[in-house]
């Protein structure tokens, strides 16, 4: 081999490592979140939780509250009930899951303030506002 293919075989194979491991640190290396400026409608979420009710009138097949929290500081509550032979928990669940609700987790959530026994476990959602 002369001297000329000598030195475009050792640029060819450089340029090859140079381009095979550019490819491969795309696919291997975890992508970084870029913090992005994005108008305010990306940013905007709306949420919700599903309690158990608090009162003694509840059906037999059970009552749970869905609370929607809106931004002006207001909370509409709906209250989903079944009948004995259903769960109104999973019928709570599944309507949110219809709207497009998401789950985000669980923590406790003041139903009555200043009353015992006023703070029950609560599962929030969100999903992007509309």
């Amino acid at each position: 081999m002369s001297r000329k293919q000598n030195v475009l075989t050792l640029v060819l194979a450089l340029a090859a490592g140079f381009a095979g491991h550019a490819l491969y640190a795309g696919f291997a290396t975890p992508r970084v979140a870029q913090a992005r400026a994005a108008d305010s409608s990306d940013l905007q979420w709306e949420f919700c939780a599903v309690t158990k009710s608090q009162f003694a009138g509840s059906p037999r097949g059970g009552a749970y509250w869905v609370a929607y929290f809106r931004s002006n500081g207001n909370i509409d509550v709906t209250t989903v009930e079944t009948g004995p032979t259903a769960n109104a928990f999973s019928k709570a669940v599944a309507k949110l899951g219809e709207e497009g609700w998401d789950m985000v987790g669980e923590a406790p959530l003041e139903v009555r303030p200043g009353v015992p026994g006023g703070t029950s476990t609560a599962i929030f959602f969100k999903r992007r506002k509309e």
